[in-house]
């Protein structure tokens, strides 16, 4: 179980989208979801994560929300130790929390019988961490190397089986059921290990042959993947449909994210709609899915008999661009400005570092020239082309034809919004 976001093109990992509103469904007696929901009001929300019995949720600068069951301080805990720190990804499992900091330090909390807790943390010492995941009684990440770290109960090789399966590949994404676990190495190919009765691990690896993989999630005895070019892949239990059924809800589109539950599933397709299957007594599908309903999702998250996700934040539509312009050193007091030139001999866009962002027109396919200045110094040049998507009517960057200046690197959130960062 952890937080799922649909991955940005050609590359959230984390929180690769502009903050949304936050929705929630399902059991939530012990503040999993009114819980989380009052804590979310007014938030502009961009990671969920949901453990059996609690939620974490990250805003849009990097604060730690928290709510639900906290037998084991998963949820104090983890609050504790994120206070003051600026978080870039968030993870929930059985009864204990993982936390990313902007910087890539692991924060952990909750249960630690089977040291999942602290043999994570000193697994992590030093290390800079890009991901996580949580399982029932063991924890995964994965660190900007590309090794993948796993501490906590053993019993069915879910953590040495996983180690041995990813040494010598570069891993790029794990997700961590119950009793097995999975990764995704940089060229796409799936790994797994664990308890394997209903076929979690070998039906998925079976089904994921011949396929790039680029993203996966685990529960208590379903997996799920998604393709690079947006298959959804899905192998376990199949009790109450889980597996079976989102195949078929998700048929025909094409998907970005998944999320896997204790016995129900989760799919986001690349145009932002949510479908879902499996149980559902406490509405934790129907009552997330009608939510949503003609909203475009951005992000979710599915747990033991809850769910949460985000909807998108507004953005432009159409062949339009949302842009800003940051530094990656120093404040508004380091004033710099990057122009885009329009290719048409139409007025130029000024983005102003530090200041708020500006929506403008983009003509797929051309060369816009790129001037970044520190006042009157020229310090950068270069040139951007924007790509345009009928289907789902988004912008985007083509990065192979573009010819970025150095120290200039941009990010894209989804719904059209960009932001520019110079690191000189």
């Amino acid at each position: 179980m952890s937080d799922v976001s649909p991955p940005p093109p050609a590359a959230s990992a984390g929180a690769g989208h502009p903050g949304g509103r936050l929705l929630a469904a399902g059991l939530g007696h012990e503040g999993q979801v009114p819980g989380i929901l009052m804590a979310a009001e007014g938030e502009r929300v961009v990671a969920v994560a949901a453990g059996d019995r609690h939620s974490l949720a990250l805003t849009e600068d990097g604060r730690l929300l928290a709510a639900g069951l906290d037998d084991h301080a998963q949820v104090t805990g983890i609050f504790a130790a994120a206070r003051g720190l600026r978080l870039a990804a968030v993870a929930a499992g059985g009864s204990h929390s993982l936390a990313v900091t902007a910087d890539g330090r692991l924060l952990a909390a909750g249960d630690d019988r089977n040291h999942q807790v602290t043999g994570i943390r000193e697994a992590a010492r030093g290390r800079k961490v890009t991901g996580a995941d949580c399982g029932a009684v063991h924890l995964l990440a994965v660190t900007e190397e590309g090794d993948l770290l796993a501490a906590g109960h053993d019993g069915d090789g879910q953590v040495a089986g996983i180690r041995a399966a990813a040494r010598g590949h570069r891993v790029v994404a794990a997700a961590a059921g119950d009793f097995h676990s999975l990764a995704v190495t940089e060229d796409g190919r799936l790994l797994g290990s664990g308890r394997d009765d209903d076929q979690q691990v070998s039906g998925l690896l079976a089904a994921a042959e011949g396929h790039k993989v680029v993203a996966v999630a685990a529960a208590a005895l379903q997996s799920l993947a998604v393709t690079e070019d947006g298959r959804i892949l899905a192998a376990g239990h199949d009790g109450h449909h889980q597996v079976s059924g989102i195949l078929r809800a998700a048929q025909g589109q094409r998907v970005a994210a998944v999320a896997a539950g204790h016995l129900h599933s989760l799919a986001l397709t690349s145009a932002g709609q949510l479908v879902g299957a499996g149980k559902d007594g406490d509405r934790q599908v129907s009552g997330l899915l009608a939510a949503a309903a003609g909203q475009r999702v951005a992000a979710v998250a599915a747990g033991g008999r809850h769910s949460l996700a985000v909807v998108a934040g507004d953005g432009p539509a159409g062949r339009t661009a949302r842009a800003d312009f940051r530094t990656r050193e120093g404040g508004p007091e380091r004033a710099l400005s990057l122009r885009l030139r329009d290719p048409r001999g139409g007025p130029d866009v000024v983005l102003t570092s530090h200041q708020p962002a500006v929506d403008f027109a983009v003509h797929e396919g051309e060369d816009v020239q790129m001037v970044v200045r520190h006042g009157e110094e020229l310090v950068g040049r270069g040139t951007v082309r924007f790509t345009y998507d009928e289907a789902t009517r988004t912008t985007g960057i083509d990065t192979r034809a573009s010819r970025f200046p150095s120290y200039l690197t941009c990010t894209g959130h989804g719904a059209n919004r960009f932001t520019f960062v110079w690191s000189r």
